[in-house]
């Protein structure tokens, strides 16, 4: 599947077996998860990141989701936008409620989760264009600056994710 060396789940061991167990059977390993198997410390690295956010109370699994596919999509990452948007749909998103989630993510969020949605939205499509009004708007809605600023980065990260698969994905 890649053009360089990585760690299919059957042939798991180690440090990388114990990574891949944070993955549910009926999800699997997702193959960018395993591309980065190439590197085992850089993949701890990633998973300790996910990780740590995971573990925060006011980041939900659906949330997370949201983040990634507004990132991905953005990213042009076809592999985790299909993939989130199918974790959105199974947590029982409409079609057209995760589309929204570029333009106006109250139709599918509560209106705390919407804001942080809209910012990172914002920040991953025109990161110049994002303003001081744009973080107090965040911020009034009830998120932290560590809230904005990790929920950002974690929807960003995947342009970096899609740009490392595609350039070693075998076509």
């Amino acid at each position: 599947m890649f053009k360089i060396d990585y760690v299919v789940p059957e042939q798991a061991e180690g440090r990388v077996k114990d990574l891949y167990a944070a993955f549910p059977p009926q999800v699997g390993v997702p193959a960018p998860i395993q591309l980065y198997s190439a590197s085992p410390r850089y993949l701890a690295n990633q998973m300790a990141m996910a990780g740590t956010l995971m573990k925060d109370e006011a980041l939900d699994a659906g949330l997370l989701a949201a983040l990634r596919y507004v990132g991905a999509s953005t990213a042009c990452f076809g592999f985790c936008t299909t993939f989130n948007k199918s974790m959105l749909q199974s947590m029982g998103l409409t079609e057209a409620e995760v589309e929204s989630l570029h333009t106006d993510p109250s139709k599918a969020f509560e209106p705390k989760d919407a804001a942080l949605i809209a910012f990172a939205a914002k920040a991953v499509a025109d990161p110049d264009a994002v303003t001081e009004a744009d973080v107090e708007a965040a911020r009034a809605a009830g998120w932290t600056d560590p809230h904005i600023f990790e929920a950002t980065a974690y929807s960003a990260q995947m342009a970096t994710v899609g740009i490392v698969f595609r350039a070693f994905a075998a076509r």
